[in-house]
């Protein structure tokens, strides 16, 4: 047992999630088409609504594919050193994409990949070339602000969530209860003038 005692998480709620479904297509480079994917969604989310998005499911295969692996730290001495990072130029179905994209700080993306025999390998995606289809559905989050921080500990630029204020939120529910009480005033007095 750890006597560490369990870190103190913010996590901040979030509005109506949204669903942006697209397909790569064959000798499509994965990593920039889901940046690009990623930057044209954020780029119609007005600032002040949301800027967070994330891999909701992906399906595909890709021919070529360079993951970073677990053991990779900055701090390991050598930035190169630390990283191992290693290339397969071979056939793999995806089987789990996972990440998240920031509007200005870039993204975070890990692959989990299947050979011919069923054998997986995964690891953090450099990039990846599909050989037949890459369906591709990615989610925003309306009242959510992804960024980076650089986190000194691992010397990587690490996710920060933070909550948009959504003025319009309460008073939405405040005007739809303005509204039924106007309409039940209303219906009120119609009634009693047809009494009379």
């Amino acid at each position: 047992m750890s006597n560490n005692k369990p870190p103190t998480l913010l996590v901040p709620p979030s509005g109506p999630i949204t669903a942006h479904c697209f397909r790569l297509h064959p000798d499509d480079a994965l990593m920039p088409s889901l940046k690009q994917a990623a930057s044209i969604i954020l780029s119609r989310i007005p600032e002040n609504r949301g800027g967070s998005a994330f891999v909701l499911t992906a399906v595909g295969s890709l021919k070529d594919v360079t993951l970073r692996f677990a053991n990779a730290s900055r701090t390991d001495g050598d930035e190169n050193n630390g990283n191992d990072i290693k290339r397969y130029m071979r056939r793999f179905e995806i089987v789990s994409l996972t990440g998240t994209f920031s509007r200005k700080d870039g993204c975070h993306i890990h692959i989990s990949l299947a050979d011919a025999e069923g054998n997986t390998i995964g690891g953090h995606l450099i990039d990846g070339v599909v050989f037949t289809t890459c369906e591709v559905v990615l989610g925003t989050a309306d009242g959510v602000e992804f960024s980076r921080e650089m986190d000194s500990k691992t010397g990587y630029s690490e996710l920060v969530s933070s909550q948009i204020p959504q003025p319009n939120a309460g008073q939405s529910v405040a005007n739809k209860i303005t509204a039924v009480m106007l309409i039940a005033v209303v219906g009120c007095i119609v009634g009693r003038l047809r009494l009379k």
